[in-house]
């Protein structure tokens, strides 16, 4: 089925005209006076009018406007070329109120080329015999039978076939023979020839040869017989001579609705105002677009424009005034397809501004709004410069080209805010890990590091970005665990430090000891206990500072000892140097592990062996003779210094020879 090539809306007048007189003529329906009538998007609109109410049933009208729309419309016929060949249209019938935007009812149905020729050409189903009977009919005219004589199916010689119109098929080119090659374009056979003598004039018509064809006659199932078939149109008449009154009727009836048709449309006959009115629409568009338009002003000079073009628009190839038309109707259709691209453009800025209200947004939305911007521009870059938005579409280009790229900066800072806290909240979690497994200062310091790394990721994320909000939550934990991580690493450093001072403090000790440097020695045992105790316990070296002052205390306490005996038997070797000064044996004081071992020259020896009594009963003893002040002073400074150091003195003669021996938990001399 062949289908109209139309993409714009045409109207009817002539068909609202004749459903007009049809109207008024039958008063069909109170109120409904006129039927607007509309081609559009290949199919036929028609709406009728009428004043309140609604009808009650609405079927029954609308079936009566199909039922005159097919009588009307073979008459009256459908405009322009692009309905040539057409074999089906599809109609729309609405009832609407005058006073409603849209119809209460409508009904579809689909008009076909076939039943306007039926109602010029009845068959005999329609009760019209064929064959001029009343009563019966002639199956073998319907199919080329053989009933028809030889006289019905011969042409007197010397005859010429006679050709269609101009653009038309040829009908009886040639031959009436029935073969193959002489059936017609459209799977027809040819209309029968018209046999003419040599004078056409010479004879009238009804005295002329008619000769059939063996295949049926049928009309062709196009609308080019409504519109120009004249040749065909006369062949099918003549061939059918029994028929006459019918084919008359078709060409009257045909003949004045496509000639009443054609000088109906627009600017055939007088002048052309739709040029005019045309020109007027195009100008108000063109000051509408003047400056910068608001979204109103740009609908007004589409509308404008399509308005003038709609004026156009039904201006036939036949008007002497088509070619200004159509000149000017490519003009206002490429300022319409401007404006509409204009109209795109801001339409989808609108939509991408509304898309970026209330950030932030994620990633996602914003390639959305940039792709929307993108969309406008080119729609922008589509309008030619002579159009009359050009200006105004430069200025919005500019201004959707700088968001273009706004939007594009907006997409780098939240794709880097993504990134920069999905590697912040990573950093985090092994900094987490750092913490709950760290045994030592180097992994706490690892610990705090990466928290300050993670704060530092979260901050550079800036405010305005989807990912801003839930960093500053996570930097409010993140801070905490620095601190805390901070603080352990400290107190850890801390007590690495005091404990390195600990053990080097301990060494330096030792050394003095070796070297009885004992006041050193005490010295840095002191400072080696004191550096222990201040490992902190919470620390990872917190064990084992325990482990160290339970060493370091007791070393420092025999370090103070040996520094007492030292100067204890500094004093006593001083005091032993004085008492034996000038004595021909000299006078010394050793040291061992059990005793201090003092040795006297013999003057002073025997003596003090010849003083000491027996013990008494509680073992010690006494000086019987009395001894010189420097011995006595030698003896107090002895038992002195026993105490001091609470160790036993022996006293030897230089020979050897035991003497005496103070023991200090005694309090007395003893002789073994």
């Amino acid at each position: 089925m062949a289908s109209p090539t139309t993409s714009s809306s045409q109207d009817l007048p002539a068909l609202e005209l004749s459903f007009a007189d049809y109207l008024e003529a039958t008063n069909l329906y109170p109120g409904l006076k006129t039927v607007t009538c509309v081609a559009q998007d290949g199919r036929l609109v028609l709406s009728a009018h009428h004043s309140s109410p609604e009808v009650d049933d609405p079927r029954a009208l609308l079936r009566e406007l199909e039922a005159a729309f097919v009588e009307l419309i073979t008459g009256v016929g459908l405009p322009d070329a692009t309905w040539l060949g057409v074999d089906e249209v599809p109609v729309r019938i609405c009832l609407r109120l005058k006073s409603a935007r849209h119809p209460y009812a409508t009904h579809t149905f689909t008009w076909r080329v076939e039943d306007a020729a039926r109602s010029v050409f009845p068959t005999e189903q329609e009760g019209i015999p064929l064959n001029g009977d009343e009563t019966t009919s002639s199956p073998e005219l319907l199919h080329g039978g053989d009933s028809l004589t030889e006289d019905k199916k011969t042409i007197d010689a010397g005859s010429t076939a006679v050709a269609g119109s101009p653009g038309q098929p040829t009908v009886g080119e040639s031959s009436l023979d029935p073969s193959p090659g002489s059936q017609s374009r459209n799977g027809h056979p040819p209309s029968s020839a018209l046999a003419e003598p040599d004078d056409p004039d010479s004879k009238p018509l009804s005295d002329r040869a008619i000769a059939l064809p063996d295949a049926t006659i049928e009309p062709p199932t196009s609308l080019a017989w409504l519109q120009g078939g004249w040749s065909w149109m006369v062949a099918q008449i003549l061939s059918l001579s029994q028929y006459w009154a019918y084919g008359l009727a078709a060409v009257i009836v045909l003949g004045s609705g496509i000639f009443a048709y054609a000088l109906s449309r627009p600017c055939v006959v007088g002048g052309c105002d739709r040029i005019d009115h045309a020109t007027e629409f195009y100008d108000d568009a063109q000051l509408q677009l003047g400056g910068s338009p608001d979204g109103e002003a740009l609908r007004t000079a589409q509308s404008d424009l399509q308005a003038a073009i709609d004026l156009l628009i039904p201006i036939p190839h036949w008007s002497a005034y088509y070619e200004t038309a159509q000149t000017n109707l490519r003009q206002y259709e490429s300022d319409v397809a401007a404006l509409n691209a204009l109209i795109q453009a801001k339409d989808k800025g609108l939509e991408a501004a509304n898309l970026s209200q209330d950030p932030p947004h994620p990633v996602e939305r914003w390639v959305d709004v940039q792709l929307l911007w993108q969309q406008s521009i080119d729609l922008l870059e589509t309008i030619p410069p002579e159009s009359p938005a050009s200006a105004y579409a430069q200025q919005k280009l500019a201004e959707y080209r700088d968001n273009h790229k706004a939007i594009g900066r907006r997409i780098l800072a939240e794709e880097e805010a993504e990134a920069n806290f999905s590697t912040a909240i990573q950093t985090g979690q092994l900094a987490r890990q750092r913490m709950e497994t760290a045994e030592s200062l180097a992994g706490w310091q690892l610990a705090a590091k990466e928290w300050q790394a993670a704060i530092k990721g979260l901050s550079v994320i800036p405010r305005g970005t989807s990912a801003y909000g839930e960093a500053q939550d996570y930097l409010k934990d993140y801070r905490q665990q620095f601190a805390k991580a901070s603080s352990r690493a400290s107190l850890e450093e801390n007590s690495t430090r005091f404990y390195q001072q600990a053990v080097h403090a301990a060494r330096e000790a030792k050394a003095y000891e070796a070297k009885n440097q004992w006041t050193l020695a005490v010295t840095q045992w002191r400072q080696a206990v004191t550096s222990a105790q201040q490992i902190s316990p919470e620390s990872t070296l917190g064990s084992e500072a325990g482990a160290l002052l339970e060493a370091y205390q007791p070393a420092l306490t025999q370090a103070q000892n040996r520094l007492s005996t030292a100067v204890a038997l500094q004093t006593l070797t001083q005091t032993i140097g004085t008492v034996c000064e000038g004595s021909a044996t000299p006078c010394s004081v050793t040291e061992d592990p059990s005793q201090i071992q003092v040795t006297l020259s013999s003057q002073y020896a025997e003596p003090l062996r010849q003083a000491i009594t027996p013990p008494a009963a509680d073992g010690t003893f006494a000086f019987t003779n009395e001894l010189s002040l420097p011995v006595q002073q030698l003896l107090e400074e002895i038992m002195t210094i026993s105490h001091q150091i609470d160790r036993q003195v022996a006293i030897y003669d230089s020979h050897g020879g035991f003497v005496a021996r103070y023991r200090p938990d005694l309090g007395g001399f003893i002789k073994n």
